[in-house]
């Protein structure tokens, strides 16, 4: 029984996740997290990295998800593309901001996959961030996620 229960739990995390917590979020599968953590290890001692249970893909920013909300929080959300890291990390700033990230490959499903999502909320704007590029952070100067370049 007790194998029985490791393996479910295994097959569990092996599936991308899909979290609304303001943005809508792909939290990476232990595979991945291994991925970026190795990534992390790598990068320069000015870069504050952010812990694991804080890295994700944003597919939508929160400033778009607001009208809808209420609608989300009761949604049953299709499953998640899987996230396929690019080997490079690349760094982002802007004004008083640094960040380290990691894009993902496959930036069209991850497209296709908000398309889909903003249907079903009944959104007309299916493509609300055309010029999103789908990544995740794996640093910025703080370590708060909050403080990684938009």
């Amino acid at each position: 029984m007790k194998n029985i229960w490791k393996q479910w739990k295994r097959f569990l995390l092996s599936e991308n996740r899909v979290k609304y917590s303001g943005i809508l979020m792909i939290k990476p599968t232990e595979m991945v997290l291994s991925e970026l953590e190795a990534l992390q290890a790598m990068l320069p001692e000015s870069a504050q990295r952010l812990e694991r249970k804080d890295l994700h893909l944003t597919l939508i920013h929160q400033s778009i998800l607001k009208p809808f909300r209420k609608k989300l929080k009761n949604m049953d959300l299709p499953a998640a593309p899987m996230i396929i890291l690019d080997d490079e990390v690349l760094e982002r700033k802007s004004p008083g901001k640094k960040s380290w990230a990691v894009k993902v490959v496959n930036q069209e499903e991850m497209r296709e996959y908000v398309q889909t999502i903003m249907e079903m909320l009944g959104s007309d704007n299916t493509d609300p961030e055309p010029e999103r590029r789908f990544h995740v952070t794996l640093a910025n100067l703080t370590g708060d996620p909050r403080d990684s370049v938009r």
